[in-house]
């Protein structure tokens, strides 16, 4: 919202003094008379216009060593998933999220790699098809790791993406 300077309505008293009208006084005004409420200079926006994707069959791979660390995370119990999911944020404008969960309330798509359970936001799947989850062993520890034939750029850590 922009601030904006605007002549008050002065009236003069028959005592020669001035009154300005109040705050309230001059918007009432502005809006009975269906005056404009912009400072004339910038451009109007249009409305905005959301676009929502094209839901994608995803095709997904999961590396021996995710797999290995998939079981060790979730041991005997198959009837868990792994949600695989986008968020807003991230150095480079997306960032991933992994979470191991019995259900969600989102759309999704289930794919089904070697007994696991993989559950795939139709919101994002556009943005996940062809990714490879895998595993890689670091100094400070290691972590999930996703290759995204999709992404046009992601930064050093490898947790976001554009």
């Amino acid at each position: 919202m922009g601030f904006f300077l605007r002549k008050l309505n002065v009236k003069r008293n028959a005592d020669e003094t001035f009154q300005s009208p109040s705050i309230e006084e001059q918007v009432h005004s502005e809006v009975a008379h269906r005056m404009p409420m912009d400072c004339g200079t910038c451009e109007t926006s249009g409305p905005v216009q959301l676009m929502t994707p094209e839901v994608v069959n995803v095709n997904l791979t999961i590396s021996s060593k995710a797999q290995e660390m998939l079981v060790d995370a979730f041991g005997d119990d198959r009837s868990m998933a792994l949600l695989v999911g986008v968020l807003s944020g991230g150095c480079s404008g997306y960032m991933y999220d992994l979470q191991i969960v019995e259900e969600t309330d989102q759309s999704c798509q289930e794919v089904n790699i070697d007994g696991f359970r993989v559950l795939v936001p139709n919101a994002s799947s556009h943005l996940l098809d062809g990714i490879e989850i895998d595993y890689v062993d670091r100094l400070m520890g290691g972590g999930f790791r996703i290759n995204n034939p999709n992404a046009e750029s992601s930064c050093g850590c490898g947790e976001s993406f554009a």
